[in-house]
C-alpha cells in the first residue's frame, strides 16, 4: 500500500479492547511537530499504512482510555503521535493486552508494526526478535492502600505480603525472581530465595492482565502491596484521591524503549524522530504537559536495546 498524505483530519474510532484504536494525523494543527523531509524520506513506501501501533492502554498516566470520549491517552500516546508526525505518516493506536504485544509484533503476519507501551528493554524481550528505541527512563515503585502500615523501602519488604502486577510486566518478573523462580513459580536456575533466606515468609505473586485490574486488587484487600512503574505509582495515588499511596524510594531505573520487529525498515526513522523531537523541544513539552519531566533523556541517549541499569536493580543478582 502508498503511503497516506500527512493530513490535519484526526479521526477517532472507538472499537473493542484488543482491536480498539484511535487513529492519528501525521501532522499537528496546533503548534505541535510537522512533517520532517530528511526523515519522512527514510519511511519505505512498502511500509502499509495507517501504521499499526500496539499499546496497553490501562497504564495511567503513559497510556489509558478516556472514560468521557473512549480515545486513547497518554503522554506516550501524545509522543508516538508526535513521533508519527515528524516521519509524515498516519498511525493508530490500538488498546492490546500487554503481554501480547510481542507476539502480535513478531508474528509471521503482524497485526501491529510499532509499540508505545512503557516497555523496558530486556535481553528477554530482546531474544524474542524485538529491538527497543530508547525514549525515557524510569523505575521500579511500591503503592499500598493509605490506611495500611506497610513500608515498603526495598524488595525486601515484600516478602510475607500478596504483591499486584500486571502480566508480562518487568514487575511480575522481578517479583518472582525476588522467591528464586520463575514467572508461573517453577525453580529459576541459579535463583535465591531472598525472603526464606532472611527468615521471612514468601510473597505471593497475584498477576491481572490488566494494570487496571491489579489497582482494583489493592483497593479491595485482595492485594497488599502494588508493583509498578515509578509514574504509574505517583499516577494511581493521584486518581484514586488518596485512597493509596506510594512508599519507598523505589528501585532499578532503566530505560523505556519504542518496541519494533527487528529489522523493521522502520526502526531508523523512529529512531531520528525520537532525537529530532527531544532536540527541538516538543519531548520537554510534552513530558511537562502530564507532568512526568523527571524521567526525561537527552538525544545522545536514544539507542538501540539499551539495557544498562541507571540505579540498583530490585532483585539482587
Amino acid at each position: 500500500m502508498k503511503r497516506f498524505p500527512v493530513t490535519l483530519v484526526v479521526v477517532a474510532l472507538t472499537l473493542a479492547a484488543c482491536g480498539g484504536g484511535t487513529a492519528t494525523p501525521g501532522a499537528s494543527s496546533s503548534g505541535g511537530p510537522s512533517k520532517v523531509a530528511s526523515i519522512a524520506a527514510e519511511v519505505p513506501s512498502s511500509v502499509p499504512t495507517p501504521i499499526q501501533i500496539a499499546t496497553d492502554a490501562t497504564y495511567p498516566p503513559d497510556e489509558s482510555i478516556d472514560p468521557t470520549t473512549g480515545a486513547i491517552v497518554g503522554w506516550d500516546i501524545d509522543f508516538g503521535k508526535a513521533v508519527c508526525a515528524v516521519m509524515g505518516v498516519v498511525c493508530t493506536f490500538n488498546n492490546v493486552s500487554f503481554d501480547n504485544i510481542i507476539p502480535q509484533l513478531t508474528a509471521s503476519n503482524p497485526r501491529y508494526l510499532v509499540s508505545f507501551s512503557s516497555f523496558t528493554p530486556k535481553p528477554d524481550r530482546e531474544a524474542k526478535g524485538i529491538d527497543f528505541v530508547s525514549y525515557y527512563k524510569a523505575g521500579e515503585a511500591w503503592v499500598v492502600a493509605a490506611s495500611s502500615n506497610i513500608t515498603v523501602n526495598s524488595a525486601a519488604d515484600m516478602c510475607g505480603h500478596t504483591i499486584a502486577v500486571e502480566t508480562g510486566t518487568t514487575e511480575e518478573g522481578d517479583a518472582w525472581a525476588y522467591i528464586g523462580k520463575q514467572i508461573g513459580g517453577s525453580p529459576m536456575s541459579g535463583g535465591k530465595d531472598n525472603c526464606t533466606a532472611a527468615g521471612k515468609q514468601d510473597l505471593k505473586v497475584s498477576s491481572f492482565e490488566k494494570q487496571t485490574d491489579a489497582n482494583t486488587a489493592l483497593l479491595s484487600g485482595r492485594a497488599d502491596i502494588g508493583f509498578i512503574d515509578t509514574q504509574v505509582a505517583a499516577q494511581q495515588a493521584k486518581q484514586t484521591g488518596g485512597k493509596v499511596k506510594t512508599t519507598g524510594q523505589g528501585c532499578g531505573v532503566a530505560a523505556y524503549g519504542i518496541a519494533l520487529p527487528k529489522g523493521s525498515p522502520l526502526e531508523k526513522p523512529v529512531m531520528d524522530a525520537v532525537k529530532y523531537l527531544i532536540d527541538k523541544g516538543y519531548y520537554t513539552t510534552i513530558l511537562k504537559n502530564w507532568g512526568v519531566l523527571d524521567g526525561a533523556i537527552q538525544s545522545s541517549d536514544v539507542k538501540i536495546n539499551d539495557n544498562t541499569a541507571i540505579t540498583p536493580a530490585c532483585v539482587p543478582s
